[in-house]
Order: structure tokens, then C-alpha cells, then sequence
């Protein structure tokens, strides 16, 4: 155990959602989802029989940015996004709702601020705009096996009295500040009233452009965030264990010691594979335990920059776990950047202690 001493500090909010545009990729979609496995961007899934798509600028088929089979978008940001069916009046498919979700970095704290956000877009290829989108926080991870709505009040939920406005066609903000009751952990998006209670206008002009959406109301959805309000006060100490394969106990953080990556730079250094190559063999051995990576700068250079930078660091992990014959549905990484420091000194020896990945074990 290394028992570090840091100063009380405020640290900058930061998000707490994984992967939230949707840059990261298992592979690149080529088109749209058949099968609720076929969602499958790093730290998210479909918690239903529905099938939510994924887009992205890397794709070469009916999945790309800014063309794709719903209709041409820019990502809000970077190159990617998610779509989802919000509505449809089809028969067949009464209540049929498409819903994505995420794992939290960490429980929310009771009686703790936080600010929970996403965009979303009407696709220029629906034919119905619909006037409910919302946002689920749970404790506990969703999995149905059905194709209808999820029954949960929102925390966050889009409830306009038309469902056409003057922003519908661009990108639209749903953004909510509230108090945690402590312990969510689990973000979900999507409709979450059904169709008798969810307002629908018919566009006639976007008949023909694609048969799927004829009957449908479909969005794009980008930026996901969960942020806390309230100040990030370090602890006087902070416990922190090093990475041990033959002494691990789930849900708690250890620190990689030994993974090192090329200067300003998110390349692995060989040097890291001995320690990757435990976390491989003890994940071989239980194979039904997944892991949780985050990845930490010191404090030089920009919070955007070191974001950016912290995330890539924590992908490159996976990447190499992955590699090595991991299944990807067993990863999800974060970037933390400068925001959680293990000391708050400005000296060499801090910052080295602060550029780190920590990973955690769980069910």
C-alpha cells in the first residue's frame, strides 16, 4: 500500500460518463443495428431487446458521419454519435422504444450536486418529430428482454407542448441540475412514456427517403455528460494500492505502477506489457469479472488537452488487453485528466505520481 499526503484542494467538475461522443470504437459500423449486441461502443449497450445504432465518420457504408441512412448530421462534437427510435405508430410495433446506457465512473454521492446532460437531434430522414426524450439514473444496471418502454421516471426529460419547434432539425440541449440520492451508477436515454402520453407531428416531405422511418420518430444522440457541482475537496490522505494479481478484491482501485506510454503521448511503452499481461492472466482465469480503467495526467498542459490525452491513455490499455483475446464488452475506460491528483505539489516526483491508470475489478 503507498499512503500518499495531499493539500485540500478544488478540483475542476468533470464528467463521469464513459466514452460520451462516442468516439470510441470496438470497429467502425457499416450500418444499422440488427441486434441489440451489435450497439456495442466502449462503456455502453442497449438494456433491451431494442436496437440502438451507432455512427461515425470512420465508417464507409450507411453507418457514416455526416451520411448515413437517417439522414446527413455533424457530430456536436468530434465524429461520431448514437440514434435511436423515440416513437413509432406501427402496429406491430406498439410502444417500440430503442434506449442506450452507461456505467457511471463512480456511484453518485447522496446529498451531492451534479448536473447531468446530452444533445439530441431529430434526424433529417424521420418522418415524425416527437416531443419526449429523457434521462434515467439507477442504481442497478437494466436488462430486458423485450422491445418496449422502459417504465422509470426520468430525472431529465424533454416534455415540450409541440413537437416540432423552432430548434427541432439541430442540435437540442436537455440539461438537468439535481441532488443525488446516493449510489446511481447507471445512465439510460430515451422515451420513457409511451405513446398514448407522447406528442407527434407528421413531416409528409420526408416520406421515401427511408422506408424505417416512415413510421417512426428517430434522433440522434451525442455529448453525454454527468458532472458534480459541488466542490471536489481532496482528503488529507488518500490510499492507494498497487496492482497485485494474486491479492485482488473486486471494486477496488489499484494503480498500474509499471505502465509507461511515449513522451506526451498515448503510445504504450514495451516496459508496460509485464504488468498488462498479469491483468490478462487473472481476467483469463475469471472470466466473468470485467475491469474499469482511468486514466490520470499531471497538472501540465490544458484540462481540455489533458482530457483528451488521459482518455487515450486508458484506450491504449484496452486496446492491448483486447489484443491479447479480452473481449471488449469487458472493458470500459474514462479520462480523468488533471482533475483527481494523488499530490498536489508541483514537483517532479508529484508528477510522476499522478500520471497514472488505475484500474478497478467487477461483476
Amino acid at each position: 500500500m503507498v499512503l500518499l499526503t495531499v493539500v485540500r484542494v478544488t478540483g475542476m467538475a468533470q464528467n463521469l460518463v464513459p466514452n460520451p461522443g462516442f468516439e470510441e470504437l470496438i470497429h467502425c459500423p457499416h450500418s444499422y443495428s440488427t441486434d441489440r449486441r451489435d450497439f456495442n461502443p466502449p462503456g455502453w449497450n442497449s438494456p433491451t431487446m431494442g436496437t440502438p445504432d451507432l455512427f461515425h465518420a470512420c465508417s464507409w457504408g450507411e453507418a457514416d458521419v455526416p451520411y448515413n441512412w437517417a439522414g446527413s448530421s455533424n457530430a456536436h462534437s468530434g465524429k461520431g454519435y448514437a440514434g435511436i427510435y423515440v416513437w413509432t405508430h406501427s402496429h406491430e410495433t406498439k410502444n417500440y422504444r430503442e434506449y442506450i446506457q452507461c456505467e457511471l465512473a463512480e456511484p453518485l454521492k447522496a446529498g451531492s450536486r451534479y448536473r447531468a446532460e446530452f444533445y439530441f437531434k431529430l434526424a433529417s430522414n424521420s418522418v415524425y418529430a416527437a416531443n419526449r426524450i429523457g434521462l434515467v439514473l439507477t442504481n442497478e444496471a437494466i436488462k430486458l428482454n423485450h422491445d418496449q418502454r422502459i417504465e422509470k421516471i426520468p430525472l431529465l426529460s424533454v416534455e415540450r407542448d409541440s413537437a416540432i419547434t423552432s430548434a427541432s432539425g439541430s442540435w437540442e440541449l436537455a440539461s438537468t441540475d439535481f441532488t443525488a440520492t446516493g449510489g446511481e451508477q447507471f445512465l439510460i436515454i430515451g422515451n420513457f412514456f409511451d405513446n398514448k402520453s407522447t406528442k407527434t407531428t407528421r413531416l409528409p416531405h420526408r416520406i421515401g427517403k427511408n422506408h424505417m422511418l416512415t413510421h417512426s420518430a428517430y434522433y440522434y444522440i451525442d455529448d453525454v455528460s454527468v458532472v458534480p457541482l459541488d466542490p471536489v475537496i481532496a482528503p488529507d490522505t488518500v490510499s492507494v494500492m498497487a496492482f497485485d494479481e494474486k491479492a485482488i478484491e473486486l471494486d477496488r482501485v489499484y494503480i498500474l505502477k509499471n505502465i509507461q506510454f511515449e513522451f506526451d503521448s498515448h503510445v504504450l511503452l514495451r516496459s508496460s506489457y509485464a504488468e498488462l499481461d498479469n491483468v490478462i492472466t487473472y481476467l483469463v482465469a475469471n472470466k466473468d469479472v470485467s475491469v474499469r480503467l482511468s486514466g490520470h495526467t499531471d497538472f501540465i498542459g490544458s484540462d481540455e488537452y489533458n482530457l483528451k490525452l488521459s482518455r487515450a491513455r486508458a484506450r491504449s490499455v484496452a486496446d492491448y488487453l483486447v489484443s491479447k483475446g479480452i473481449d471488449a464488452a469487458r472493458i470500459t475506460t474514462f479520462g480523468f485528466g488533471k482533475s483527481k491528483p494523488l499530490r498536489t505539489d508541483h514537483t517532479d516526483e508529484a508528477r510522476g505520481i499522478n500520471r497514472r491508470v488505475e484500474i478497478r475489478f467487477v461483476n
